[in-house]
């Protein structure tokens, strides 16, 4: 069957030349492919729909999950299925999928593992794959996209620590399917499956194949307190820290910021003029090449 690399020259450098690796371990393989690289936001999804067109059935991203995503949208409904290497900072749907983060070993699972079908969400009809919100993390991200010249986890945090020490949450008014809350947190955030990225397991009741979204909201709190609740994060037990932590599941999930406001899908940044945000689940609407849950490690 055909594979179809997408290949992020910046998320990719810290693992060599790429070209290369694939061509290798393609080359004592009866299989066809072609490799690409991207050159602007969203050239991925213009390379993912040429793909589909000439008639790839497996469809691999190389980066980060801002690239994943791009090449992921235009999958959404087909039968070629998304292949991931995982090579950006956070990795969130590569983790979410129990995708090593090895590149090799996610590699050698492209021809070895099945197929599975997932679910993906929507934002104001532009889709996302594992994580979305406002709040800090939207700030976080759009001073990471627009400021940093440099990639990687280091930059991330150094934007992240800038910005807490400042940032002003807004009241949010929420409803999810149907029911009304008030929300006054650093981050609102709507995620398809446990791992928000980096290890961080925000929603750890979330699957990304339960037909479901899941709004995780942190409240502010001292800098001392956030820290102190850091190891929960990563071992998935926020949800034992109900003073600072709530979560809500749901089908449909608006979020009202009462003005403009930014918000992230997948680490990627876009403007709502009016502070609307509309996020419904799309069961089943992504086939990818993952581990099954059985072998989950």
């Amino acid at each position: 069957m055909p594979y179809f690399f997408i290949i992020n020259p910046k998320a990719g450098r810290k693992y060599g030349n790429i070209r290369e690796r694939i061509g290798s371990f393609f080359s004592c393989r009866k299989e066809n492919f072609e490799i690409e690289f991207t050159k602007a936001r969203e050239h991925a999804s213009e390379l993912s729909t040429r793909a589909v067109l000439a008639g790839f059935t497996r469809i691999v991203a190389a980066g980060g999950d801002g690239t994943i995503r791009e090449t992921a949208i235009p999958l959404i409904g087909k039968e070629a299925a998304l292949g991931i290497l995982p090579c950006g900072s956070g990795n969130g749907l590569a983790r979410n999928l129990y995708i090593p983060l090895n590149f090799d070993s996610a590699l050698e699972g492209l021809v070895k593992w099945d197929l599975r079908r997932v679910d993906a969400g929507l934002a104001n009809g532009r889709p996302f794959f594992c994580a979305a919100g406002v709040g800090l993390d939207a700030e976080v991200a759009h001073d990471f996209n627009s400021l940093s010249s440099r990639r990687g986890i280091l930059p991330y945090v150094w934007h992240a620590a800038r910005r807490i020490l400042t940032y002003k949450p807004r009241m949010v008014a929420a409803r999810v399917d149907g029911r009304r809350l008030d929300l006054l947190a650093l981050v609102n955030a709507v995620l398809n499956g446990m791992q928000y990225g980096g290890g961080a397991r925000m929603a750890p009741g979330a699957y990304i194949d339960d037909g479901l979204l899941d709004l995780v909201s942190v409240k502010k709190a001292s800098f001392l307190r956030l820290l102190a609740a850091l190891p929960a994060l990563f071992g998935g037990t926020l949800h034992k820290h109900p003073d600072i932590y709530s979560a809500f599941q749901g089908k449909i999930i608006e979020l009202d910021c009462g003005g403009g406001s930014w918000y992230h899908l997948d680490g990627e940044d876009f403007y709502s003029q009016d502070g609307k945000i509309k996020f419904t689940a799309l069961p089943a609407a992504l086939k990818v090449i993952a581990p099954k849950p059985s072998l989950q490690a």
